[in-house]
């Protein structure tokens, strides 16, 4: 029956052509982006210059976050998450200000910015920068989180007013799409060893399941770019069933990353029982090559579609001179492909008048003789040969 429908097709083709018809490449743009936790806390905190709190003795600090601005710079991508930029925001901005424009940055964490009744900092520390001459964009949501955890204890999370940012983004050719930019509540790597981070992990598949809803609740015919520190793996959280099997259960979207879909053939990390360590002799937090940032993208069901090309954890430019890591984790960056709605991938048609008994393939270019393989062929006027 199948074949029925093919060779009807083949030959409306021909017919409505009245020529061979050119199937181009399939049609869209492509864009580049990066995301990466840049590690802006500061080393040290004063107290009302009665004593000093170290906070991250080992961050890059005002002497390596140019550093990492360069690096950004040279690798030129399109659009650039960062989460944790805090007190150096500066120094981030130093090499990218010439070609980027970036969101509003909330504030470094100085004393008198505590909020003392609430104990926290009101910041997110998360912020996207974009390429000028390739890129648009404008913040629509900056959203907290309903729920976080751990004051002076469980990686201090609840001192943060950690959550998510909404971007709308248009290319330079047009092309449309949504970047949800994100930090997570961490497990501390003690915890997890002794057991203790269940409420860690309660807390961030609650924030999970926020993005989830917040998504749908927002979701249009444009694709969907999720992205940043997400501090989770798939053997630790259940993110693959209260995240994206719950977003293709509503038949609204499909859901993948770019890690699992490049690196793993689209095969996820069964969750497993118990503490899930990093693997042994890693310099930051990874299991069989997947970090805790996380780069996903969703196609809603007839809209646009992202196709991702390339992926690369840069373990090896993205360090200091004694190789050790210029940040906090390494960057992730993807390239995507992003279709328009309803691309057909037949983006131009080309008459031509060819001779008899000559076979063609979809491309429209002329075969040598008859096809020696199975396939699906036009062949002038007789037949379509499977």
């Amino acid at each position: 029956m199948l074949g029925k429908y093919l060779r009807m097709a083949a030959v409306a083709i021909m017919i409505v052509c009245g020529s061979v018809c050119s199937v181009a490449q399939e049609s869209g743009e492509e864009f580049s982006m990066a995301t990466l936790n840049v590690d802006g806390l500061p080393k040290r905190i004063s107290v009302f210059e009665l004593f000093d709190l170290e906070v991250n003795p080992d961050g890059p600090g005002k002497e390596y976050t140019p550093a990492i601005s360069q690096y950004l710079a040279k690798c030129a991508y399109d659009f650039i998450a960062v989460q944790e930029n805090f007190d150096y925001h500066a120094e981030l901005c130093s090499a990218l200000d010439a070609d980027y424009s970036h969101d509003f940055w909330n504030g470094g964490m100085t004393v008198d910015k505590f909020l003392w009744e609430e104990a926290y900092f009101p910041f997110d520390g998360v912020n996207l920068f974009w390429r000028n001459s390739n890129v648009t964009a404008e913040r629509t949501d900056s959203v907290p989180w309903v729920k976080s955890y751990g004051k002076v204890d469980h990686a201090n999370d609840d001192l943060i007013k950690k959550g998510f940012r909404r971007y709308n983004l248009q290319l330079k050719g047009g092309s449309q799409l949504v970047v949800y930019n994100m930090h997570m509540d961490a497990s501390d790597d003690k915890d997890e060893a002794k057991g203790e981070d269940k409420p860690d992990r309660e807390v961030r598949m609650m924030q999970w399941r926020q993005l989830r809803d917040s998504i749908l609740n927002r979701l249009d015919k444009r694709p969907v770019i999720v992205c940043g520190d997400l501090n989770s793996f798939y053997e630790r959280d259940s993110v693959k069933l209260q995240f994206i099997d719950e977003i293709e259960k509503t038949g609204r979207a499909t859901v993948g990353d770019v890690f699992i879909t490049l690196e793993r053939h689209g095969q996820y990390p069964a969750l497993r029982e118990g503490s899930v360590m990093k693997d042994e002799g890693a310099t930051s937090w990874e299991i069989d090559g997947q970090t805790l940032d996380k780069i996903l993208y969703i196609n809603p069901t007839g809209g646009g579609v992202l196709t991702p090309l390339t992926f690369t954890i840069d373990r090896e430019g993205y360090v200091r001179e004694n190789g050790q890591m210029l940040g906090d984790h390494y960057p992730l960056s993807a390239t995507f492909r992003i279709s328009p709605q309803g691309a057909s991938g037949i983006t131009s048609v080309t008459t031509t008048t060819p001779a008899d008994d000559a076979y063609y393939d979809l491309t429209g270019s002329r075969l040598s003789g008859r096809p020696a393989c199975k396939g699906i062929y036009i062949h002038r006027g007789k037949k379509i040969v499977f």
